[in-house]
């Protein structure tokens, strides 16, 4: 069994674990207790699923996509009420995420196996891609108009996401390489999204390096990108 798969098995037992804990019989939204009716502490519990265009933002002129870039993504949130009415509330959540950025980048090797990076211009040339394979954990400060018997309602939930990049490919010309050492292993995006009750416009910017450039060689291009996420989210009861 690869290490990879092992990390997946991991990440999908504690999104699993996460999930059975938000399902407590005080938490059912959907068949709210009294007890919960009165003190308006009612919980908003919920399952959430992504899908996002992502447009690479790069301080290299010369950069450009090819072909579309995407991000899906999927998880739980944990609610934590704030304010009696329970209209305002932290949200805490654990998921997973995919990620593919399309690029013209092309990377090569110095003399020391270490990454070099450089744009190609050449329509020839296979693009080269990431695929980024994320475990999540986005906290949100969320506000929504929603009662204990109300299932649909406005929203506005804004905050950060920290992700562990567990799996990092690069591909180019039907060949995959694995770069830990080359993109951040760590990262984190602020997140918006806002709408009214399941289907839900999200937009994120990612706000961590994307590249590790202490493991890049020194002949490399001096580059950074930046994704920007537009698209839906879905939350779930």
């Amino acid at each position: 069994m690869s290490l990879r798969f092992k990390y997946f098995i991991i990440s999908f037992s504690l999104l699993k674990g996460f999930l059975s804990f938000s399902q407590e019989k005080y938490t059912d939204y959907s068949e709210p207790e009294v007890d919960s009716i009165n003190s308006f502490f009612y919980r908003e519990d919920q399952v959430y699923l992504g899908l996002s265009f992502v447009a690479l933002v790069s301080d290299q002129d010369a950069f450009d996509t090819r072909g579309l870039s995407s991000h899906f993504q999927f998880g739980v949130i944990r609610d934590f009420p704030i304010i009696p009415s329970g209209q305002l509330a932290l949200g805490v959540g654990l998921g997973m995420g995919f990620e593919r950025y399309n690029t013209n980048l092309n990377r090569t090797e110095d003399f020391n196996k270490k990454g070099i990076y450089s744009l190609v211009n050449d329509t020839n040339v296979s693009p080269l891609f990431f695929s980024i394979q994320s475990l999540e954990l986005p906290i949100s400060l969320r506000w929504r108009t929603s009662t204990p018997s109300n299932y649909a309602f406005w929203r506005i939930y804004g905050g950060i996401s920290f992700q562990w990049n567990y799996r990092l490919i690069a591909n180019q010309d039907n060949f995959s390489l694995v770069v830990d050492d080359e993109l951040n292993n760590f990262g984190a995006t602020t997140h918006l999204s806002f709408g009214y009750n399941t289907w839900n416009f999200y937009i994120a910017y990612r706000i961590s390096p994307f590249f590790n450039i202490n493991s890049l060689s020194s002949q490399t291009l001096s580059i950074e990108l930046t994704p920007i996420k537009v698209g839906l989210i879905f939350y779930l009861l």
